[in-house]
């Protein structure tokens, strides 16, 4: 039988994010969301003055400005993140039939600074009487008292921040005014300490450069694992362990002041003019690739490495080299401004050259990150098909241009920068997926293994994602030799995706644990004028690498977003 499972709201309207868990949730096999826990919180009938000169009598002029400020920031983001395609809908209402539910009518009391909730015995003997098994907070007020315990499983919540660093708000609007490069969220089951509560799961997401945009993607990216935190602690298989605590020693956040909105405003308007006038301009991040021949690839000087001329009207990204009968060809991403999309060359690299062999492999959707392995004497290519929603196999018939597809071993799947290898007596894809539909590849690293990578029964890691983080998620090739396996991984910036890349050694990889030591990071400092670099790979003593330069793309167009464009 189904655990019961409650939700406290203010109304039956409800956000986006409600709305689509209750939509998660009738996939469980382990729960199902039966009650709405209502907040009846009397309503204050004045008018809109009597309001204001109300709250200005109770918090002071000085809040009461911050506040107005703020949330005229917000009403004017609002506007503009409904022009974005797959966040338009993010500040829509939801209205829910209350006949689908059980309804509880709560009261709570609120304190005087009107943050505050706790409740009378009699709604806490409501809330028993309904025999939830747990409850999810999803309305105001900072809960405390008894209700934090009324059901056997507590009160869990979100934390739109990393509860280390950030406790109190506003969600997601720090992290963008500090400039910080990633902005976290924690599930926790709730305590009497304002976001001190145990943390059941935590992840962080790029930082995007204005408030509202990266609010709509941390909620976007996040609100999945809520449903799969509520599939765990109701199965009755496993229990969720709380993370370790540390002293909290940053102060408690709150709605910016004046100074600090105005702060804001510039930073933003500036970002924007930097993007309005690259377009005009029509610069974009444009990508190049470059070599350098040497025995130790962790013993290297990238200045010294020789450029890949970019071919005009495209640019070049992601290099992989093969090595093939005592010659070397390095295969890549080679995006086309004209048709707004990658395809796979091939260039012949020797100690004098870079020569040009031509296409391998062209699709009428975007292709990227070329990764190469063999598999009983075959050569195979795994390549970035995330536009067909799909990780496909092709097969080379004549080595380097001929190649055809094979199968597709994923479908119906978000996943970029696929990388399958053989480790013990099982072989192992390490890919990036996106959970939600924001398409935001850069935080989670998943983990499958199977018996053979032609293999349609791909088995997904206990502990997956295996690393929530844009600092280290995301992959930019693998390096192997006898001893060991050496996963490259990309680091997004602020506002900057492939700002850097870093080498991580593989300690331990089982189906139930994985672990990795950071050897080294990769500073984009190498070539003159450089913003990023994002790919390393090594094979048979040709190291090969990539980074990206603000430049004009020859053909005037303006360029549009992908793997490997400006972010």
């Amino acid at each position: 039988m189904k655990k019961k499972v409650g939700i406290l709201v203010d109304s039956t309207s409800v956000s986006k994010q409600i709305n689509d868990l209750l939509q998660l949730s009738l996939q469980s096999d382990n729960y199902e969301i039966t009650s709405l826990v209502i907040n009846n919180i009397n309503k204050n009938d004045a008018n809109i003055i009597s309001k204001i000169f109300s709250y200005i009598n109770s918090c002071g002029l000085s809040k009461f400005s911050s506040a107005a400020v703020f949330k005229l920031i917000c009403k004017l983001e609002s506007l503009a993140i409904k022009r974005v395609g797959k966040f338009s809908a993010f500040y829509d209402k939801y209205q829910l039939s209350e006949s689908k539910y059980e309804v509880i009518n709560v009261k709570p009391t609120i304190s005087p600074s009107g943050l505050v909730y706790r409740y009378e015995k009699s709604d806490l003997e409501k809330i028993k009487n309904a025999k939830l098994d747990l409850l999810i907070r999803a309305g105001s007020g900072i809960l405390r008292g008894e209700i934090l315990t009324v059901c056997p499983n507590g009160i869990i919540s979100f934390h739109h921040a990393d509860n280390d660093i950030n406790r109190g708000g506003p969600a997601g609007f720090w992290e963008v005014y500090e400039r910080n490069p990633r902005t976290g969220f924690i599930i926790q089951r709730l305590k009497e300490e304002l976001d001190g509560g145990d943390v059941l799961y935590k992840g962080f997401v790029p930082t995007s450069w204005f408030y509202s945009l990266n609010l709509a993607k941390l909620y976007e990216v996040a609100n999945p694992f809520l449903h799969n935190v509520i599939d765990n602690i109701t199965s009755g298989k496993s229990s969720l362990s709380a993370q370790k605590k540390s002293p909290y020693s940053y102060p408690l956040y709150t709605v910016p002041s004046v100074p600090q909105s105005s702060v804001y405003l510039v930073k933003t308007s500036a970002i924007l003019f930097g993007k309005m006038l690259r377009k005009i301009r029509g610069k974009s991040h444009r990508w190049g690739v470059a070599y350098q021949f040497v025995e130790n690839w962790r013993d290297v000087t990238l200045w010294r490495s020789i450029k890949i001329p970019n071919p005009k009207n495209r640019f070049l990204a992601d290099p992989f080299v093969v090595y093939r009968n005592g010659e070397h060809y390095c295969f890549v991403e080679d995006y086309d401004y004209a048709t707004k999309k990658g395809s796979i060359s091939v260039y012949k690299i020797t100690s004098d050259s870079s020569v040009e062999l031509g296409a391998a492999l062209v699709e009428d959707f975007h292709l990227s990150y070329p990764y190469c392995f063999e598999f009983n004497g075959e050569l195979y290519m795994c390549p970035e098909t995330q536009e067909k929603r799909e990780i496909r196999l092709y097969k080379c018939v004549d080595f380097p241009l001929k190649w055809a597809f094979h199968k597709t071993i994923m479908k119906d799947l978000s996943a970029t920068d696929t990388t399958i290898f053989p480790h013990g007596d099982k072989w192992w894809m390490f890919t990036n997926l996106d959970k939600s539909s924001v398409g935001e590849h850069g935080s989670q690293l998943h983990i499958f293994y199977g018996s053979d990578p032609l293999t349609d029964n791909w088995t997904p890691h206990d502990k997956n994602p295996l690393i929530f983080d844009p600092l280290t998620a995301r992959n930019g090739g693998l390096i192997r030799d006898e001893s060991a396996t050496y996963r490259a991984f990309q680091r997004q910036g602020f506002n900057f995706y492939g700002k850097a890349l870093g080498v991580a050694k593989v300690k331990t990889l089982t189906t139930s644990d994985y672990s990795e030591e950071v050897l080294f990071e990769v500073e984009p400092r190498f070539f003159k004028g450089i913003k990023g670099t994002h790919t390393y790979n090594f094979d048979k003593g040709l190291l090969v690498f990539d980074f990206v330069e603000i430049a004009k793309n020859k053909t005037g167009l303006l360029t549009m977003k992908n793997d490997c464009s400006d972010s």
